[in-house]
């Protein structure tokens, strides 16, 4: 019966997915195992050093306020889009882009998307403005394209980076890390401690817009990354329980048309036998 085998078809086709998302949901797992407690360690410490960094640019900026400073930068204000290459993350790059969207709408900057599913949605929601685009594999990103992303970044200003930070496996904030120190040569700077800079003003923010600028990249594609394969567990776990949900139902419904064919042969036996009496 051509219904019959087509819902063995599609219980087939189910288990498949079943056994995909499962697969998929344990990868993420074991990923996110893998570095969640290197990012949660970090994250403290990172974060204390960017504020470091903020007081020692307002100092320097502040101190040559009506000189000109030795940081030269090509572009004011770049923001990066951190996404992936392959689907399955929830709706986890949608809200990253959204969110940036509403901040290039108040904002003038330069767009920087890594992961070819940020150059997709970018492209398809019309964004119509120019767009550096880069290559980072996944899992395993590549020292030569961190190093590259990094070269081309380090250029501005300012440098804003929107991405997924895990809170728990179930929440996915999205947040905007400024990794150059908060603070532009156009602001207008409050008035700011005097620190002793040693060897020099110039040495320590060199230090910092180089060697530590690289720590802070590479601390928010590390949280990026725990955000995704937390975001990828959830939205496999939720794939795999609408494929048990869609086999319950493809079963109940070739039992019911199974114990069809089984009557309509019972009666056709009964008919028949009703014929030689």
């Amino acid at each position: 019966m051509p219904i019959l085998k087509k819902i063995k078809e599609d219980l087939k086709a189910v288990s498949n997915i079943e056994t995909i998302t499962r697969t998929y949901q344990e990868i993420a797992n074991l990923r996110m195992n893998e570095i969640r407690q290197k990012v949660l360690n970090n994250r403290e410490f990172i974060e204390e050093l960017s504020q470091v960094y903020t007081l020692a640019k307002k100092a320097y900026l502040a101190f040559f306020k009506k000189e000109k400073p030795f940081i030269k930068r090509k572009g004011e204000r770049v923001v990066v889009f951190l996404s992936g290459n392959e689907r399955f993350y929830g709706t986890l790059f949608s809200d990253i882009w959204r969110e940036l969207l509403n901040y290039l709408a108040k904002n003038k900057a330069d767009l920087a998307v890594v992961g070819r599913m940020g150059k997709y949605l970018a492209e398809r929601s019309g964004f119509g403005h120019k767009m550096f685009y880069f290559e980072l594999n996944d899992d395993k990103p590549e020292k030569n394209r961190l190093r590259g992303i990094i070269d081309f970044i380090k250029n501005y200003e300012e440098i804003i980076i929107f991405h997924g930070r895990f809170q728990t496996i179930l929440s996915q904030k999205v947040v905007q890390s400024n990794i150059s120190g908060g603070v532009t040569l156009e602001e207008e700077l409050e008035e700011v401690k005097s620190y002793l800079f040693e060897p020099s003003p110039e040495a320590v923010l060199e230090f910092f817009e180089t060697e530590l600028l690289s720590a802070f990249f590479n601390q928010t594609i590390l949280e990026h990354r725990l955000s995704k394969y937390a975001a990828r567990m959830v939205a496999m776990y939720q794939a795999t329980e609408n494929a048990k949900k869609r086999e319950r139902k493809l079963k109940i419904e070739q039992k019911k048309i199974e114990r069809q064919l089984l009557n309509r042969k019972q009666i056709e036996l009964f008919s028949g036998s009703q014929l030689w009496t």
